[in-house]
């Protein structure tokens, strides 16, 4: 399951930009570097959750990939490792 939400995130991530990737086709005009950039981001992204999932081999280790990380405060310092994705533009 939480492979097919992590294919549905980057689905709808990537659906937000695809126009871009139509309108080239259709119209020979070039998508942005920065929007072809962030669509590798979300695969990249993606990849590396999936990974992360399918090297839990334990309950613990799944569930650890939902833990934010903090600094000695207790303030967040990045994304939980199954919510990893590229900010959006």
């Amino acid at each position: 399951q939480a492979i097919a939400q992590t294919k549905t995130t980057a689905g709808s991530l990537l659906a937000q930009t695809d126009w871009y990737i139509v309108r080239e086709q259709e119209t020979g005009e070039v998508t942005p570097t920065d929007i072809l950039n962030y669509r590798q981001a979300v695969r990249t992204a993606s990849g590396a959750i999936e990974s992360a999932i399918q090297g839990a081999t334990t309950h613990a280790e799944f569930v650890a990939l939902y833990d934010v990380p903090v600094d000695a405060e207790g303030n967040p310092t990045g994304n939980a490792p199954i919510n990893d994705w590229p900010e959006t533009l």
